[in-house]
């Protein structure tokens, strides 16, 4: 059996639709509705849900957009569009976002159960093939090596699992490494010569540093690699034990003797690497090899050491070797991620996620007074960066923040602590948001009067591609802020008007009922009749006549 997820803004649709449909002729087993696109991912975070059939036309998110988002963490969900008459043109370029159907309202319930049936068939169909064992592994087995690099990717950038779940992961992607392994991290540049050349040829020096450096890591360490979000290269290493290597493993070798035979041979081969890229490739690398420590609880301190030292030094042609296993000291000065993670606070002004921008700010706050050296540097850092912010927002707006805030609330001298920073953010938030507010608000009456004044003029040809056009707006913003402003969708009131028209034509004319048809933008007589009846109960035939 199946479960079935309903999205439209107007309630009343999928609650006769839930009780007046026969699901289960078409296994259909669980409905669920939502009232937004927002209630609807929420939703599918929470349930399994086999079909998804949503409106077009939503308010703050509409249905292609949350097909969109469908899409993007579930790509195989089957999703069933539903258009009003006047979305019907722009509802077509919903086939690139995977669309099963799409269909028009009023719904005929003949083709939705026509397109139920084929899509529920092609469900049990793909679960059918998903059962399959040996294309299953053959799917893990191909995606394998992302997840490896992944997963690793995730460890350093400070991602943090419990052992448990860390050796679940492990021992999942065959990676034979454990959360609690004494290990070392190996960081790779590719220098001047190797940037010279396209992205694809760039990829293949990469694909054959890790395959030299393979080679050389393996026949000592266990090895475990990555590609970082700056283009270097990761090695994870820790020893392989015996056999694997010409470690000495006998009791009368003692412990540090053997930590410190491992670092010698771990360096003697990252030198070896850095002398092999140069012989066989022609071209330079930067390595950095860190200090040890324990894979779970270490290995973001490794990565941002070798990370530190490798962009405190520029690499010469034939790049350099350096070890961190002497020198390394932990350091105290730690950088605010917080204030670069996406999304930008840039990003969250222009799309106005006022309230995801305070959370932010109270995060940093807690990160601000979590930092082991709390400086004024940082202050000084989170200041520039919500300033920088706070002045983009204004200048896309074609305003000044000093006149939008008010010349007073723009600082001239550093804050002295963290809490006087961010109350002084939040209030600039508080003030910037109900000026762009007002703006936005005038700017957006202005529209809703040109669209009404363009339906007047044009309703014998009449699309929300030309209304769009009209006014220099996407086709979906047009109808939700024609929405929200007016409290029923534009299809409703381009309806309204055409009918209001028709009742005058009628009434005050001797034009013939096509005649009127074709004024009002109908091509076909017997729908104008049709849409008539729907509308009053009468054809305009018997309405004249009355």
């Amino acid at each position: 059996m199946h479960q079935i997820l309903l999205v439209d803004d107007e309630s009343y649709v999928i609650d006769d639709l839930e009780i007046s449909f026969p699901w289960d002729q078409y296994r259909i087993e669980v409905i669920h509705k939502a009232y937004s696109g927002m209630q609807a991912l929420s939703i599918l975070e929470e349930q399994t849900v086999d079909i998804v059939i949503t409106d077009i036309s939503m308010p703050v998110m509409n249905g292609l957009e949350l097909i969109r988002q469908i899409k993007a963490v579930k790509p195989n969900l089957p999703c069933i569009l539903l258009t009003g008459y006047a979305e019907f043109e722009y509802a077509k370029e919903a086939t690139k976002y995977g669309v099963v159907e799409y269909l028009l309202k009023p719904l005929d319930v003949e083709k939705l159960a026509s397109c139920l049936e084929k899509t529920v068939l092609s469900i049990e169909e793909q679960i059918r093939r998903a059962l399959s064992y040996e294309q299953a592994m053959n799917s893990f087995r191909e995606h394998l090596p992302s997840l490896k690099d992944r997963l690793l990717n995730q460890l350093i950038e400070g991602n943090r699992y419990s052992e448990d779940v860390l050796n679940d992961k492990l021992g999942h992607y065959q990676l034979p490494f454990s959360a609690e392994d004494n290990v070392q991290l190996v960081l790779v540049r590719l220098e001047e010569h190797f940037t010279r050349y396209t992205t694809t040829s760039l990829q293949l020096f990469e694909y054959a540093v890790t395959n030299i450096a393979c080679e050389l890591f393996n026949t000592a360490f266990h090895t475990w690699h990555c590609r970082d979000h700056y283009d270097y290269l990761v090695f994870l290493l820790k020893p392989a034990g015996p056999g694997a290597s010409e470690i000495d493993t006998s009791p009368e070798t003692n412990h540090s003797e053997q930590i410190t035979k491992q670092s010698k041979d771990l360096t003697h081969l990252s030198l070896q690497l850095h002398h092999n890229v140069n012989e066989y490739l022609k071209g330079g690398i930067s390595v950095i090899l860190s200090h040890g420590g324990r894979l779970q609880h270490d290995i973001r301190d490794m990565y941002e050491q070798a990370l530190s030292a490798l962009k405190k030094q520029v690499g010469n042609g034939t790049g350099y070797f350096l070890s961190l296993e002497e020198s390394y000291r932990p350091v105290s000065i730690r950088s605010l991620h917080i204030l670069y993670e996406p999304p930008t606070f840039n990003h969250l002004l222009e799309t106005a996620q006022w309230e995801v921008f305070k959370e932010r700010l109270h995060r940093i706050k807690i990160g601000y007074s979590a930092l082991p050296e709390q400086t004024e540097e940082h202050l000084d850092e989170i200041q520039i960066v919500l300033l920088s912010a706070f002045h983009y927002i204004a200048h896309k707006n074609q305003a000044l923040l000093s006149d939008l805030v008010g010349n007073e609330w723009v600082p001239r001298v550093p804050f002295r602590s963290v809490s006087q920073l961010t109350d002084w953010a939040d209030n600039m938030l508080d003030r910037l948001r109900i000026k762009l507010e007002e703006q936005s608000f005038d700017e957006q009456h202005d529209v809703i009067h040109q669209i009404k004044t363009f339906v007047s003029a044009n309703l014998h040809s009449l699309s929300l591609q030309s209304i769009a056009d009209h006014v220099s707006l996407h086709p979906v913003y047009v109808s939700k802020l024609f929405k929200q402003f007016q409290g029923i969708s534009l299809s409703e009131y381009i309806l309204s008007v055409k009918m209001d028209l028709a009742l005058y034509l009628l009434n005050h004319s001797q034009d013939k009922i096509y005649e009127i048809s074709e004024k009002l933008g109908y091509a076909n007589s017997q729908y104008f009749i049709k849409v008539f009846r729907d509308k009053f109960g009468m054809t305009p035939q018997e309405y004249r006549e009355q």
